[in-house]
Formats: structure tokens, sequence, C-alpha cells
């Protein structure tokens, strides 16, 4: 299975935002590749918002799944979120099979995803 590796940016353009380019595969055993982006949920501020970029993420399991759903729930809690951006047609359609898809905000793009949050 390929690493997961994470780069987490904050966006330049809109307040308490920032992007997480995920590449690799996204499981259980990545729990290690998490750790900055762990940190950065758990002090999170009133209105975070995560852009995920899923453009080169390969594949994700239940374990993705439940700490996407975990770590948007948390977010929510303080008027916070996860958008997801730039999915592959694997990743759409297991998020789809799952039936969680409509728990998020999903955009084609980065750039869609940002215009989304000026309007």
């Amino acid at each position: 299975m390929q690493k997961l590796t994470l780069s987490i940016e904050k966006s330049e353009t809109h307040e308490n935002t920032h992007l997480i380019h995920f590449e690799g595969a996204f499981d259980g055993s990545q729990k290690e590749a998490l750790t900055e982006l762990e940190a950065l949920i758990e002090a999170e501020t009133p209105k975070s918002i995560l852009v995920f970029d899923f453009q080169k993420l390969d594949y994700l399991n239940s374990y993705a799944i439940g700490q996407l759903v975990a770590w948007q729930n948390h977010l929510i809690k303080n008027n916070g979120q996860i958008i997801i951006a730039a999915l592959n047609k694997n990743v759409e359609d297991i998020l789809s099979i799952l039936g969680i898809s409509n728990l998020f905000k999903i955009f084609p793009d980065i750039d869609s995803a940002l215009a989304s949050l000026s309007s």
C-alpha cells in the first residue's frame, strides 16, 4: 500500500482556512502521517474551514471514513467544516457507495471550493 503524505498550507485569501493536500492511501496504517492534521483540528478556532484536496488520494478505507466523519463533527461544533475538492473517480465512488458524500460539500477542484467561501 502506498504511503500517505500530507501537506498543509494556510489559505492566503480566506481567513481561518487551511488547504490539506492528500497523496497516497489513507488507511489505518498511516496514523503517523495524520499527526499534524490532528493537531490542527484539535486547535481549531470558531469557523475553521479545512479544504481537503483529494486529487492525489488513491484510496481510503473505513478507518479513513471514520476519521473524516469524526473531524467534520468536531469542526461543526464550532461552526467550522471540511470541504472536499478534486476527488478522483475511485474515491468519489467509495464516498457515494457509503452514502457519506452528502455530509460534506464536494467541489471538482480547489479553486471552486475556495470560490464557494466568498459567496
